[in-house]
């Protein structure tokens, strides 16, 4: 019933903030002097994916290092901008050298010398070559997992409780 209220809702919304139609499903009542878009669901489809939680190990002690994406060959194919970073962006230390992964990391992450402190301060982000150069040699993505939780419920949980999705 839970995923139906959502539908229903969203619905509602877009109903409300669109324009006049023909359409069968959507239609209007007068409640109290307001008038109020009534929906009929169907066929419920989720509305869209939730974002699992990952969790991640690496080559050195890295973490307040801002890693960037390199493909197989070695080309630069993710990097944030410094106002995509916060400081909850630092990854947790969830135990046995495993950290919950909070920037967006995946395989073929490697670590730049810039903390996040530093990176966050620039004013704007730094060229790709840039990049390439302000890589730290062997300090990589080892392990890479995902968690059976949403990212966040992974961000409410104490630190220490996630450690029991990886093992």
């Amino acid at each position: 019933m839970k995923k139906y209220v959502g539908c229903v809702a969203a619905a509602m919304l877009m109903a409300g903030c669109s324009p006049k139609s023909n359409d069968k499903n959507v239609s209007s009542s007068d409640v109290q002097g307001e008038t109020v878009p009534v929906v009929r669901v169907l066929d419920s489809q989720p509305l869209g994916m939730v974002l699992k939680a990952t969790a991640f190990k690496m080559s050195g002690d890295y973490a307040d290092k801002v890693a960037v994406t390199l493909d197989n060959n070695g080309n630069l194919v993710y990097y944030p901008a410094p106002t995509d970073l916060s400081a909850e962006s630092v990854p947790t230390a969830i135990g046995d050298g495993w950290y919950l992964n909070r920037q967006g990391l995946g395989d073929g992450s490697v670590f730049t010398k810039w903390t996040f402190v530093e990176y966050r301060a620039m004013k704007t982000a730094p060229t790709p070559d840039e990049i390439k150069k302000a890589i730290i040699p062997g300090a990589t993505v080892t392990e890479f997992r995902q968690l059976p939780i949403s990212a966040s419920k992974a961000k409410e949980e104490a630190p220490a409780n996630l450690l029991k999705y990886l093992q």
